[in-house]
């Protein structure tokens, strides 16, 4: 059985209406994870972040989990993570600038191509000085590590590059034969 054209269009154009009318009120929901009131050593995020009652701060990020870290080394990471909470906040606030510039010249009657150009700029530069930063961050918190760590750090990389390779080798010689 087929189903006609403009039915199938209506039922994607029914699914659409609904996701975006049901958008506003699941961005609304409060997270109760950052709220008032939390107590005890952590709460879990959904993506596996432990974030406890004291902030960002004070937790090892998630490439350091699982290594053991001496003191000293902790001491080091926080400075760095400490170190970059201002820069990290000034181009936060820079990309949030340029895209509620880029979002007003959305809504305006006229598009001013220069303002436009210059918001959209200032955007993709905001967003390129984050990703420097935190490869920055990144290879400041790998030099804390000695080269055990390093090593073990760079295992699952390693795993898993041999295993993309095995995997592509064999679907090569499938093909092949």
């Amino acid at each position: 059985m087929t189903l006609h054209p403009r039915f199938t269009n209506l039922r994607a154009a029914c699914a659409l209406a609904g996701c975006l009318l049901a958008a506003p009120a699941v961005l609304a929901q409060p997270v109760l994870a950052h709220g008032p009131g939390v107590d005890g050593p952590g709460v879990e995020q959904q993506d596996g972040r432990d974030e406890g009652p004291r902030g960002p701060l004070e937790r090892v990020p998630p490439f350091l989990r699982g290594l053991d870290l001496s003191e000293a080394q902790q001491d080091r990471v926080f400075a760095i993570l400490h170190a970059e909470v201002p820069q990290q906040r000034a181009l936060e606030k820079a990309e949030r600038k340029a895209q509620d510039a880029l979002r007003d010249l959305a809504h305006a009657p006229e598009l001013d191509q220069g303002k436009a150009a210059g918001a959209a700029q200032a955007l993709g530069q905001a967003i390129a000085d984050q990703e420097m930063l935190r490869l920055k961050t990144g290879a400041e918190l790998k030099a804390v590590l000695n080269p055990q760590q390093r090593a073990q750090l760079d295992q699952p990389r390693v795993a898993a590059r041999k295993a993309g390779r095995k995997g592509g080798k064999a679907k090569q010689g499938g093909v092949a034969q």
